[in-house]
């Protein structure tokens, strides 16, 4: 069994939950999920495309929809995933220009599977983060999180988070400049938020909130400029940079990483759930096997795939 920092991460929330994640995974994905795998294979993809990267982005996560369905309890799955699609656009469109090199994966090492990217260069790790918001708490948590200091303790170099808030979801949208704005009914300009009270105007009624997907004659590229423009975009789409690990403590996250994963490997049965984890702060992909009206191992059956071979999950 190879260890990754979503193995790890799965064993320390629910020891069930990461015995089961050895082998399997749920074939429907979340939002965020399908969200982040699409920008995955936007950002990896090779620089010989005949179309923008955010159009990569956004053909992935209609077909993901397609191939592997939406895990929502929203009706209405096509709206959802054409929702988030123009999300995905919008954020490689960003992060990525039209003559960078793909970003690359690195190779397994140490006995562990990399969840992360490494830039072009090869001289720095770098990870996608969605989140539906940004604080203190959630910066600290993901900078000592396996996914960062696993990450860095195996490969021996820094990370660069790049972070993109794009909001709550409700009703399978989001609400944030990534997916809505306003628009002016007269001259169509589009703007985002007001600026300071004393310098500009105030949003009246006869500004109207649009939604992206639904505007398909403004280009990507007014759209980001508009965030830029209207300085929201270096708030919702911004870069943590986390230095590489001294000695010490890398051999700590290292030795660390291999008890848990050699504690994984010696359980004979299925451990028992931890309840208080099952919903939050994200439900769990197996809480259909323990809180059905019997408990069941995860199956084809039960809507999960099987891993001939232990790859990283989406995050």
């Amino acid at each position: 069994m190879t260890s990754s920092a979503q193995l790890l991460s799965s064993l320390e929330t629910c020891q069930r939950k990461g015995y089961f994640s050895r082998l399997w995974e749920f074939q429907r994905l979340r939002s965020s999920q399908m969200t982040t795998e699409a920008i995955r294979q936007a950002l990896i993809a090779p620089n010989e495309q005949d179309r923008p990267f955010g159009e990569v982005a956004g053909d992935a996560m209609m077909q993901l929809g397609a191939d592997r369905g939406l895990d929502s309890e929203i009706h209405n799955v096509y709206d959802v995933v054409t929702h988030h699609a123009c999300i995905a656009d919008l954020i490689v469109s960003a992060i990525r220009k039209p003559d960078e090199k793909p970003w690359l994966i690195p190779d397994p090492v140490q006995n562990w599977t990399s969840g992360c990217f490494l830039s072009p260069s090869g001289d720095s790790l770098r990870r996608v983060v969605l989140v539906s918001h940004w604080s203190e708490s959630r910066q600290r948590s993901e900078c000592r999180g396996w996914s960062t200091l696993g990450e860095i303790a195996h490969y021996q170099l820094p990370m660069q988070l790049v972070v993109a808030i794009i909001g709550q979801e409700k009703n399978g949208k989001r609400r944030s400049a990534w997916a809505t704005g306003f628009q002016h009914p007269k001259n169509k300009q589009l703007r985002f938020r007001k600026k300071g009270r004393a310098t500009s105007e105030v949003f009246n009624e006869r500004w109207v909130q649009i939604w992206r997907e639904d505007h398909a004659e403004i280009t990507r590229e007014t759209w980001l400029q508009g965030m830029l423009t209207d300085d929201v975009l270096p708030e919702i789409l911004f870069r943590v940079d986390i230095p590489i690990l001294e000695n010490t403590q890398r051999q700590k996250v290292l030795d660390l990483a291999k008890r848990r994963l050699d504690r994984l490997s010696n359980l004979e049965h299925t451990p028992e759930p931890q309840l208080s984890t099952c919903e939050f702060p994200v439900p769990c992909q197996f809480r259909r096997c323990c809180h059905g009206k019997q408990e069941c191992e995860p199956s084809e059956k039960q809507g999960f795939i099987r891993l001939v071979a232990w790859n990283t999950p989406i995050e």
